[in-house]
């Protein structure tokens, strides 16, 4: 008889999920396996063909596609799995998403038909890559440990709204990332929405190369289109399918053995 779920001790070890926790705080996230082991793949392809640069940019076309969530998860993942020094650097100021995905909602089980969704904690107020630019703070004192050895996390901090545009294309910065690189093997790049700000195309030539992240069924391929000719002059590695729902047929997982 085929069985249409797996139990907890059939699933394999590449599909066990992986967590981030920062230290000393509530922050913590954990990324489900099956999501970890296409995120592994795709890293091993890479480091395989000898693609994978020191430096990398995570962008998409529109907001809310989901960059911050596959920047930590590329990098839980590449730190878990190599053993290297990986920080997660967040620039996008924008629309800040990397501290809010490490602190989702509660879970209080099954609610009521109109009862309201649980909201999550307050953000901790921390400093960032702004506030390092602008010598308010260290570089020290702006990392986020994690409970991985090698793996730490930069937020972007706080900007107003004149000043992104200096941020973004100031000596300062690249001069933080270059110090980054010199730091740890991986530097991953949480970028803003290509098509939403002009600063993300200044932003993207900080890094040695881009990924594109479109959200299944959401994005239209005009946007995805325009978006990949405005990062042209980046090297592109590809584009990461986010939230996929493949609906398969009920009768052909009737034929698939599932152990």
């Amino acid at each position: 008889m085929f069985k249409l779920r797996k139990n907890a001790a059939a699933i394999a070890p590449s599909e066990l999920p992986l967590a981030i926790e920062v230290a000393n705080s509530a922050l913590r996230r954990v990324f489900a396996g099956p999501q970890i082991s296409q995120l592994r793949r795709m890293i091993t392809d890479l480091l395989v063909s000898q693609r994978l640069p020191n430096r990398i940019g995570f962008t998409a076309a529109l907001r809310g596609e989901g960059v911050s969530y596959i920047t930590l998860a590329v990098a839980v993942t590449l730190a878990h799995d190599t053993g290297k020094r990986v920080c997660a650097v967040e620039l996008n100021w924008l629309g800040p998403g990397m501290l809010a995905n490490l602190n989702p909602p509660p879970v209080t089980g099954r609610r009521k038909r109109h009862e309201p969704a649980p909201t999550p904690a307050p953000l901790p107020l921390l400093p960032g890559v702004a506030e390092v630019v602008r010598g308010q703070a260290s570089l020290d004192e702006a990392l986020l440990a994690t409970n991985h050895a090698g793996l730490w996390l930069l937020p972007a901090g706080s900007a107003a709204i004149e000043q992104r545009p200096l941020l973004a294309r100031s000596a300062e910065l690249r001069t933080l990332l270059d110090s980054l690189s010199e730091q740890f093997d991986y530097v991953l790049l949480d970028l803003p929405a290509v098509l939403e700000v002009s600063d993300t195309l200044a932003l993207a030539a900080l890094a040695d190369a881009c990924a594109l992240v479109v959200r299944h069924g959401v994005t239209p391929i005009t946007e995805i289109q325009c978006a990949l000719n405005d990062i042209q002059h980046v090297p592109v590695l590809g584009v990461i399918l986010n939230q996929a729902q493949i609906a398969t047929p009920r009768w052909i997982h009737r034929l698939i053995p599932q152990e």
